[in-house]
């Protein structure tokens, strides 16, 4: 279902999202963090029963028991995909380059350890 949308993103481009994420789980997974992929929706709050939209996908990271931080890929005009990266609160506090997953899972790491 490449044409259908993902308020307002391709299907297609939210596997490939999908799939950035995925490769980057695989490199959190050695620095010892767990990752848990997260399909969210959003719920119109209106009068009856609304449709809820997919919103992009996230992939949250755990450390030591606890949420570490939250990732989403983004996309940035005429720079790629990026790894967004954010502290439990939501606040984001990283960006970095989708194209190196390891470097990505390193200062993520870093950051998780504390």
């Amino acid at each position: 279902m490449t044409g259908t949308l993902m308020y307002g993103m391709p299907e297609g481009r939210a596997e490939e999202h999908r799939r950035a994420l995925r490769e980057l789980a695989k490199y959190l997974e050695s620095h010892g963090l767990r990752c848990r992929h997260v399909e969210r929706v959003h719920l119109p709050m209106r009068w009856g029963f609304d449709k809820g939209f997919p919103l992009p996908p996230e992939m949250d990271v755990y450390g030591c028991g606890r949420l570490a931080a939250t990732v989403a890929v983004v996309d940035v005009p005429g720079g790629g995909a990026w790894y967004l990266v954010k502290r439990p609160d939501g606040l984001p506090v990283r960006a970095c380059a989708a194209g190196d997953p390891a470097r990505a899972a390193e200062d993520i790491a870093a950051d998780a350890a504390g």
